[in-house]
């Protein structure tokens, strides 16, 4: 396994659980392209902080990465919301590709994870 998902998830284990922690598990699983682990996680760090516009774009980027498009717009709507309500113009632009993606039913190319390009 992954060390930073081991050390993450010992984390977990131990008790401690807040918004960086199931952050950075699932973006940490989304890089090792275990998706349902990572929309998991991401799914709880958006209710730890809702204003969290990375954990929204990489909630929807996961979900897109499975070919649930419908999710992924509406999570990529919501990434370009917080984003832009936070000033974060690299995330608005990130989530913009992954948005004309999903509304286009891109799919994603297996095996290696999509990028933003």
């Amino acid at each position: 396994m992954n060390p930073l998902i081991l050390r993450l998830e010992t984390m977990l284990e131990a008790g401690s659980d807040n918004l960086l922690l199931r952050f950075g598990l699932g973006k940490a699983y989304a890089d090792v392209q275990q998706y349902d682990r990572a929309i998991a996680h991401l799914e709880r760090a958006v209710l730890h902080d809702a204003m969290h516009s990375g954990a929204w774009f990489w909630l929807g980027r996961a979900q897109y990465a499975l070919g649930r498009f419908d999710e992924a717009e509406t999570t990529l709507d919501r990434a370009m919301l917080v984003a832009s309500r936070n000033k974060d113009r690299q995330t608005v632009n990130m989530a913009k590709v992954f948005l004309r993606r999903a509304r286009s039913g891109a799919l994603p190319v297996h095996g290696a994870a999509p990028s933003a390009t």
